[in-house]
């Protein structure tokens, strides 16, 4: 009989302003701007492919099929990023994000509907990180900043775990 090869789902790693297990404060952060999560662990053994969950709000109603852009910093030490990254929740780059997140990982962008705060916006992507350590980086080109209060802002990474039985 012939093995089969399963998926399963690992324990998740969350980005958020608070209560998750790294921060990223994406509260307000306007049109065109960018922001930088901590640097988080993936473990000493890690997937190799993680789902991605990128969920957002928007402050008012944007152009539908603008974009929201994820991108990853990965570091094999945890002390050197790329595309000047510094490893804490803080903004990116002002003014140079396109210049510098070029140097990044893209995960994929979420095209967002034309609908404001009271919907959360959510777009799934697969990833393979190359390092154990990493940090999100988000750029909003949106057209519009997101929502102010960080209740509905969060990037997860869950480890999708390929077992034989």
């Amino acid at each position: 009989m012939a093995n089969e090869i399963l998926v399963k789902q690992g324990t998740d790693k969350v980005w958020k302003n608070s209560g998750g297990d790294y921060a990223i404060t994406l509260a307000s952060v306007a049109d065109g701007a960018a922001r930088q999560g901590a640097k988080g662990d993936l473990g000493a053994t890690f997937a190799s492919r993680y789902a991605v969950t990128l969920e957002i709000n928007l402050d008012s109603a944007p152009t539908a099929g603008n974009v929201v852009e994820l991108y990853w910093a990965a570091s094999h030490d945890n002390a050197t990023f790329p595309g000047g990254v510094g490893g804490t929740d803080a903004a990116y780059k002002a003014a140079e994000e396109d210049e510098w997140k070029k140097q990044l990982l893209l995960i994929g962008c979420l095209v967002v509907t034309a609908d404001a705060d009271a919907v959360v916006q959510t777009q799934v992507f697969v990833f393979s990180p190359p390092a154990r350590y990493g940090a999100p980086v988000l750029v909003n080109n949106s057209g519009v900043a997101l929502e102010g209060d960080d209740d509905a802002h969060q990037i997860t990474l869950t480890p999708l775990i390929d077992e034989v039985q």
